[in-house]
């Protein structure tokens, strides 16, 4: 197959994927991440810095449990009976959490902001991201795009910011379906989380 047929092809089974959106269908599909979860435990006593992921935040429609398709730089379409199985913003900040609490061994890793008492606690580091993207594409694309944020408190200075980065990955669709495009959603969300894992182990503890 050349690259003019190959072209044509990729971009007629986006297209499709497209239009399944907006086809009536007897039932829903949910689809949701198939991170495996690994059984860990770790101690106060045997970690350097405690960090706290908040949840993540999506722009606009991103956060629907339609999953979402970029159509052309201004409309974006969500499936009617292609659905998330939970709030997109839970289902990333879970992944988020497990990937970097696997990755940094000497960190206590917890979701959200809980209220914590003890003083000696009360030094720690907060990640925040922001999404941009979070969708599939007409050309066969899985894309996740936005930043992230970095932030330490201590009970002296108050919360300061210590980082800001923004990120864009683009990946081809592993298979041109739904399947295809939660899978490679997923494998480009691990990616991101293992470049932010890289960049927090860099830090002098």
């Amino acid at each position: 197959m050349n690259n003019k047929h190959l072209a044509l092809f990729s971009l007629g089974a986006a297209l499709l994927l497209v239009g399944c959106s907006q086809t009536s269908f007897s039932t829903i599909e949910y689809y949701q991440f198939s991170q495996p979860i690994v059984a860990m435990k770790r101690s106060s006593d045997n970690t350097h810095v405690q960090l706290r992921v908040n949840t993540v935040q999506l722009r606009g429609a991103l956060n629907n449990r339609g999953i979402a398709m970029v159509l052309d730089n201004n409309r974006v379409n969500a499936a009617n009976y292609h659905l998330w199985s939970e709030s997109p913003d839970l289902m990333l900040t879970a992944s988020a959490h497990q990937q970097l609490y696997t990755q940094l061994t000497n960190w206590m890793v917890i979701k959200g902001l809980p209220v914590i008492t003890d003083v000696d606690q009360q030094r720690y580091y907060e990640l925040e991201y922001e999404l941009h993207h979070f969708n599939g594409d007409e050309k066969g694309n899985a894309n996740i795009a936005g930043l992230w944020r970095l932030y330490y408190t201590t009970p002296e200075t108050g919360r300061k910011i210590k980082a800001v980065n923004y990120f864009n990955e683009l990946t081809p669709l592993h298979d041109n379906d739904y399947e295809g495009l939660v899978a490679t959603l997923e494998t480009t969300w691990l990616k991101v989380n293992q470049q932010v894992g890289d960049e927090l182990s860099k830090l002098a503890l």
